[in-house]
């Protein structure tokens, strides 16, 4: 979900976004599918492709976070489906205009007018975090143009979060807290994962690069607080939300890591009254990333549950 260079803004040693992108380069990434890039809204969006038959599936990341969530996910959904992963506005490489609006409704309405520029009529979406939310306000927004629902997740089902979160909320304080750093990248990515060995040093140069891009800070706490407060996912906005939910009808599977210190697994007993059609995986010895924890599961799961609605 929010996954930014803090809570603390101690130890801001680490390569600049320049050094780091050549030390990256030096390290051999060059698997992924190249980056592409359109005009969405005015705005510049990078995305990536793989898979040239099946059904369109598009893949949506959480908050301050990028295609690069996906780098375990699409090359095996691409065996049957195009797949297509972009930097939602204001994340990654997309661009992060200032004045722009970040809620998850607007957010939506921006993953609809993607679709549009990529000719898109309708695809499943397989969302993490706030892309799980997002993706859910696409299909209770428009129907016709969300076939099925893979969610991880879902931010704003329940109403609290890490307390890290909700202190990046405060003015001022949050934006002491969120300075980029290794420092604070290494400790909110630890609690993101049940397994820390998935957090390396690679891992952790290539998101302080795109956590020191112009405006990401900016529009990451911007993002953040259009969403919770200090008291975690306020009430009035959720449960309009989750009104919004029960217009969703399209098969759903819903997976959850129940070591999830992000979103805990105890949101799921309130999705499931919202969501009652959905199927529900509840993984054990995950965190709030199943699709890089657990990815070879993950990717069984979501191809299984896929197969029969595309």
């Amino acid at each position: 979900m929010l996954l930014h260079g803090w809570p603390w803004r101690f130890g801001l040693g680490g390569r600049a976004p320049l050094e780091a992108a050549i030390w990256l380069y030096a390290c051999g990434m060059t698997s992924r599918p190249p980056d592409q890039y359109t005009q969405v809204q005015g705005h510049t969006v990078r995305y990536w492709t793989q898979g040239e038959s099946g059904s369109t599936v598009l893949l949506l990341h959480g908050i301050s976070c990028s295609v690069l969530e996906w780098e375990h996910t699409i090359a095996a959904l691409a065996t049957q489906h195009r797949v297509i992963a972009l930097d939602l506005l204001g994340c990654g490489l997309s661009d992060k205009p200032l004045d722009a609006d970040y809620d998850m409704v607007s957010q939506a309405v921006f993953v609809f007018a993607f679709m549009d520029t990529m000719g898109l009529k309708a695809v499943s979406m397989v969302g993490n975090s706030m892309g799980a939310r997002i993706a859910l306000e696409c299909a209770a927004m428009n129907p016709a143009r969300v076939i099925s629902l893979v969610l991880s997740a879902p931010a704003g089902i329940g109403q609290d979060t890490l307390f890290n979160f909700r202190l990046a909320s405060i003015p001022y304080l949050g934006e002491l807290l969120t300075q980029p750093s290794m420092f604070g990248l290494g400790m909110i990515w630890r609690l993101a994962f049940h397994d820390t060995s998935f957090v390396t040093k690679t891992m952790l140069m290539e998101k302080l690069t795109l956590a020191k891009l112009p405006h990401a800070q900016t529009v990451f706490l911007k993002t953040l607080r259009g969403m919770l407060g200090f008291g975690g996912f306020p009430q009035a906005p959720r449960k309009a939300f989750h009104a919004r939910i029960q217009q969703v009808k399209c098969p759903s599977l819903v997976v959850w890591g129940k070591q999830d210190r992000f979103l805990p697994v105890t949101h799921v007993p309130l999705l499931k009254p919202l969501l009652a059609h959905a199927q529900y995986e509840l993984v054990d010895n995950c965190g709030h990333v199943p699709m890089t924890e657990i990815a070879q599961r993950f990717n069984q799961m979501t191809l299984a549950f896929l197969a029969p609605h595309v």
